[in-house]
């Protein structure tokens, strides 16, 4: 193990690529302690009942930006192509015609979908419409950043796509507080959210504009959408994590007093930080996994992930110490109130931990292709979502489901892993899905 990380330390040192990768983690993780700091400011401003409220509109608006994921990945492949035949001017035009389309696309599919806001508002023990209104605009901006963020990416600005990845957190805990105070509830701290993300948005796209100018390119522009149906399986496996990490805080508003889904929320919040000391991890394993797979064979980079699987474990112990010890101090952080919460934050952490390591796990099918891990996701999700719908009686009930389903996805995970057989992928190919996975995908 000390081998294993020294090691990783020598490439960061050593390779651009991976100085990069770190570079974009740093502003990552600079960016989840705005996210935190913002999660205060909600516990310690907003009335009660709308705590739990915020959290389950943010989980629909995670659940449903996660398909951005395929997007980037397609801007991506297509723009770095353009790029690596100097067509610089054609990759920065293509990306604003498909941010331009994505947009009329989607405003037009959440303007037919209307009917259904008020649906949603009800499952979510809403009042208000119009908060999910805001919810579906964020949502489209999700898509537009991630198609501007995919062109930097091409273009190696690893500084400017840090800066963007790290402006919308900073911009929403800047604006947080005074927007509550002006409509005084969740509404408030959606609205920062959608004013955030739309200044962040024009942030890239004057980076972009800077950067070069997309009128320059008068040619007729051609790509093959072949490239993003390849990328279909890529966002069901995230969409289906996705669900998995956020469908407890929209079941939690479905079967519980608005007070009471408070409690839950801020255990759910801290649980759920177990993510990052997870993430890091696997922003510098994925690296050692692909070199280990091209120098020693595809062997090698399954005991790569297993190590980084076990270093994260290691790390997950530590926070789950630091849990046990000082929750009643972190829980005074968020507000003395919170305090009531104490009896579910151990619990709550310790089943979320195998749903947790996961991640890595998604991380390697990914990037080898594996879509036979899909089969435990799926499962997995039925397993969740059925377990809720049955066992609700008390907030215990529902951590258990989390624990007992987190496990069952980690272990048939490792399983499915250990007992497959070499992917039918290329190096280049590899290589592609390396470049492709930035510690800006899984935001």
């Amino acid at each position: 193990m000390k081998f294993f990380i020294s090691d990783i330390f020598f490439k960061l040192k050593s390779d651009r690529f991976y100085f990069d990768s770190l570079v974009l983690t740093l502003f990552t993780v600079i960016g989840n302690l705005f996210a935190f700091l913002v999660n205060i400011i909600y516990t310690r401003t907003l009335p009660a009942g709308h705590y739990g409220a915020i959290m389950s509109i943010n989980g629909i608006v995670n659940i449903l930006g996660t398909m951005a994921i395929g997007f980037r990945m397609f801007g991506v492949r297509v723009t770095s192509d353009m790029i690596s035949k100097g067509e610089s001017a054609k990759a920065i035009y293509f990306s604003y015609k498909f941010t331009l389309l994505t947009y009329i696309v989607m405003a037009v599919v959440l303007i037919l979908l209307y009917p259904l806001y008020g649906v949603l508002a009800q499952f979510i023990n809403v009042d208000s419409v119009f908060v999910i209104i805001l919810a579906a605009i964020i949502v489209v901006f999700t898509y537009l950043s991630s198609i501007t963020s995919s062109l930097f990416q091409s273009m190696k600005m690893f500084l400017s796509l840090g800066i963007i990845s790290f402006s919308y957190p900073f911009l929403r805990f800047i604006l947080t507080y005074p927007l509550i105070k002006v409509w005084n509830g969740y509404i408030g701290a959606t609205a920062s959210m959608v004013i955030a993300i739309m200044l962040s948005f024009i942030l890239t796209s004057l980076i972009t504009r800077l950067s070069s100018n997309f009128e320059e390119y008068k040619a007729e522009l051609k790509f093959d959408l072949a490239q993003f149906v390849s990328l279909v399986p890529i966002v069901i496996m995230n969409v289906l994590y996705s669900v998995l990490n956020y469908a407890d805080l929209l079941f939690v508003r479905r079967y519980f007093e608005e007070a009471q889904t408070d409690m839950f929320a801020i255990a759910s919040t801290i649980a759920k930080a177990t993510l990052f000391v997870i993430i890091p991890v696997s922003y510098v394993v994925l690296p050692r996994m692909i070199d280990d797979y091209h120098k020693r064979g595809y062997r090698a980079s399954v005991n790569a992930l297993m190590k980084g699987i076990a270093l994260s474990f290691f790390a997950c112990l530590v926070y789950l110490g630091i849990i046990a010890v000082f929750s009643d101090v972190i829980l005074m952080i968020f507000g003395y109130r919170y305090l009531e919460a104490k009896p579910l934050v151990f619990p709550f952490t310790l089943a979320f931990i195998p749903m947790g390591l996961s991640f890595l796990l998604i991380n390697y099918s990914v990037t080898f292709r594996n879509w036979a891990l899909v089969v435990p996701l799926v499962i997995a999700n039925i397993g969740l979502v059925g377990g809720f719908v049955i066992w609700h009686s008390n907030f215990y009930q529902m951590i258990l489901v989390y624990g007992v389903v987190g496990t069952f996805l980690l272990i048939s995970s490792i399983l499915f892993v250990i007992f497959s057989k070499k992917p039918k992928v290329s190096d280049e190919e590899v290589n592609k899905e390396l470049e492709e996975m930035s510690p800006s995908s899984y935001q």
